[in-house]
Protein backbone atom coordinates (compact mmCIF):
# COMPACT_ATOMS: atom_id res chain seq x y z
CA UNK A 1 0.00 0.00 0.00
CA UNK A 2 1.11 3.58 -0.60
CA UNK A 3 0.02 6.88 0.88
CA UNK A 4 -2.91 8.32 -1.06
CA UNK A 5 -3.02 11.87 -2.41
CA UNK A 6 -5.42 12.73 0.46
CA UNK A 7 -2.86 11.37 2.95
CA UNK A 8 -0.05 13.37 1.33
CA UNK A 9 -2.16 16.52 1.42
CA UNK A 10 -2.84 15.95 5.12
CA UNK A 11 0.86 15.57 5.92
CA UNK A 12 1.72 18.71 3.94
CA UNK A 13 -1.10 20.63 5.64
CA UNK A 14 0.33 19.78 9.06
CA UNK A 15 4.04 19.93 8.29
CA UNK A 16 4.08 22.79 5.78
CA UNK A 17 6.67 23.15 3.03
CA UNK A 18 9.80 25.06 3.94
CA UNK A 19 12.36 25.82 1.24
CA UNK A 20 14.81 27.22 3.81
CA UNK A 21 16.32 25.09 6.58
CA UNK A 22 15.05 25.73 10.11
CA UNK A 23 15.28 24.15 13.54
CA UNK A 24 12.06 22.44 14.59
CA UNK A 25 10.74 22.81 18.17
CA UNK A 26 12.90 19.82 19.14
CA UNK A 27 16.01 21.60 17.85
CA UNK A 28 16.50 19.37 14.79
CA UNK A 29 17.48 20.90 11.45
CA UNK A 30 14.54 20.44 9.09
CA UNK A 31 13.69 21.39 5.50
CA UNK A 32 10.98 20.72 2.94
CA UNK A 33 8.04 18.77 4.37
CA UNK A 34 9.44 17.81 7.76
CA UNK A 35 12.58 16.27 6.25
CA UNK A 36 15.41 15.79 8.75
CA UNK A 37 17.78 13.52 6.82
CA UNK A 38 20.48 14.47 4.37
CA UNK A 39 19.80 16.38 1.17
CA UNK A 40 21.84 15.11 -1.75
CA UNK A 41 24.35 13.66 0.70
CA UNK A 42 24.72 16.80 2.82
CA UNK A 43 23.37 17.31 6.33
CA UNK A 44 20.75 20.03 6.66
CA UNK A 45 22.30 23.24 7.97
CA UNK A 46 21.66 26.94 8.41
CA UNK A 47 21.35 28.66 5.06
CA UNK A 48 20.37 25.55 3.08
CA UNK A 49 17.67 26.17 0.47
CA UNK A 50 15.75 23.75 -1.72
CA UNK A 51 13.03 24.08 -4.36
CA UNK A 52 9.39 23.02 -3.97
CA UNK A 53 10.14 20.20 -6.40
CA UNK A 54 13.02 18.98 -4.24
CA UNK A 55 10.80 19.19 -1.16
CA UNK A 56 8.25 16.92 -2.84
CA UNK A 57 10.98 14.50 -3.94
CA UNK A 58 12.29 14.30 -0.36
CA UNK A 59 8.75 13.81 0.96
CA UNK A 60 8.13 10.88 -1.39
CA UNK A 61 11.45 9.32 -0.34
CA UNK A 62 10.57 9.77 3.34
CA UNK A 63 7.07 8.36 2.83
CA UNK A 64 8.49 5.28 1.11
CA UNK A 65 10.37 4.38 4.32
CA UNK A 66 7.21 4.66 6.43
CA UNK A 67 5.11 2.80 3.87
CA UNK A 68 7.65 -0.04 3.76
CA UNK A 69 7.66 -0.20 7.55
CA UNK A 70 3.86 -0.35 7.85
CA UNK A 71 3.51 -2.82 4.97
CA UNK A 72 5.86 -5.20 6.81
CA UNK A 73 3.75 -5.13 9.98
CA UNK A 74 1.53 -8.12 10.84
CA UNK A 75 -1.67 -6.02 10.77
CA UNK A 76 -0.90 -4.36 7.39
CA UNK A 77 -3.16 -6.58 5.28
CA UNK A 78 -6.14 -5.61 7.44
CA UNK A 79 -5.72 -1.86 6.89
CA UNK A 80 -7.96 0.16 4.64
CA UNK A 81 -6.50 3.11 2.72
CA UNK A 82 -7.74 5.76 5.17
CA UNK A 83 -6.22 3.83 8.09
CA UNK A 84 -2.92 3.44 6.29
CA UNK A 85 -2.84 7.19 5.55
CA UNK A 86 -3.57 8.05 9.18
CA UNK A 87 -0.78 5.78 10.38
CA UNK A 88 1.71 7.17 7.87
CA UNK A 89 0.91 10.72 9.01
CA UNK A 90 1.23 9.71 12.65
CA UNK A 91 4.51 7.80 12.26
CA UNK A 92 5.91 10.55 10.02
CA UNK A 93 5.39 12.91 12.96
CA UNK A 94 6.37 10.81 15.98
CA UNK A 95 8.99 8.57 14.34
CA UNK A 96 9.27 4.84 13.81
CA UNK A 97 11.02 4.11 17.11
CA UNK A 98 8.33 5.83 19.20
CA UNK A 99 5.55 4.12 17.26
CA UNK A 100 7.24 0.72 17.40
CA UNK A 101 7.14 0.67 21.20
CA UNK A 102 3.68 2.31 21.45
CA UNK A 103 0.44 0.98 22.85
CA UNK A 104 -1.13 1.88 19.50
CA UNK A 105 1.10 -0.60 17.69
CA UNK A 106 0.47 -3.26 20.34
CA UNK A 107 -3.26 -2.79 19.85
CA UNK A 108 -2.94 -3.02 16.07
CA UNK A 109 -0.85 -6.19 16.35
CA UNK A 110 -3.32 -7.79 18.76
CA UNK A 111 -6.30 -7.09 16.51
CA UNK A 112 -7.96 -4.55 18.80
CA UNK A 113 -11.06 -2.82 17.48
CA UNK A 114 -10.67 0.40 15.50
CA UNK A 115 -12.16 2.61 18.23
CA UNK A 116 -9.60 1.32 20.71
CA UNK A 117 -6.74 2.01 18.30
CA UNK A 118 -8.12 5.47 17.42
CA UNK A 119 -8.12 6.57 21.07
CA UNK A 120 -4.35 6.16 21.10
CA UNK A 121 -3.82 9.08 18.69
CA UNK A 122 -5.02 11.49 21.38
CA UNK A 123 -2.25 10.45 23.76
CA UNK A 124 0.42 11.97 21.50
CA UNK A 125 -0.32 15.69 21.94
CA UNK A 126 2.59 16.81 24.09
CA UNK A 127 5.86 18.54 23.31
CA UNK A 128 8.72 19.45 25.60
CA UNK A 129 6.71 22.37 27.00
CA UNK A 130 3.37 20.59 27.45
CA UNK A 131 0.27 20.15 25.34
CA UNK A 132 0.53 21.60 21.83
CA UNK A 133 -2.71 22.83 20.18
CA UNK A 134 -1.37 21.94 16.72
CA UNK A 135 -0.83 18.34 17.82
CA UNK A 136 -4.29 18.20 19.39
CA UNK A 137 -5.79 19.18 16.02
CA UNK A 138 -3.54 16.83 14.06
CA UNK A 139 -4.29 13.83 16.28
CA UNK A 140 -8.03 14.51 16.14
CA UNK A 141 -7.94 14.50 12.35
CA UNK A 142 -5.65 11.44 12.21
CA UNK A 143 -8.02 9.54 14.53
CA UNK A 144 -11.03 10.56 12.44
CA UNK A 145 -9.20 9.53 9.28
CA UNK A 146 -8.28 6.19 10.86
CA UNK A 147 -11.95 5.60 11.70
CA UNK A 148 -13.08 6.72 8.26
CA UNK A 149 -15.16 9.55 9.69
CA UNK A 150 -13.08 12.47 8.43
CA UNK A 151 -14.94 13.86 5.45
CA UNK A 152 -13.40 17.27 4.84
CA UNK A 153 -10.85 17.85 2.11
CA UNK A 154 -7.47 18.59 3.65
CA UNK A 155 -6.11 21.85 2.29
CA UNK A 156 -2.43 22.40 1.67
Amino acid sequence: MQTSEQGIKMIIAFEGIEEKAYKCPSGVWTIGVGHTGKVDGSPINAGMHITQEKAMQLLRQDLAHFEEYINAEPYAKMLRQHQFDALVSFIFNVGRAAFHSSTMRRKLCSGADNDSVATEFGRWIYGKKGMLPGLVRRRKIEAEMFLGTYSKEVKQ
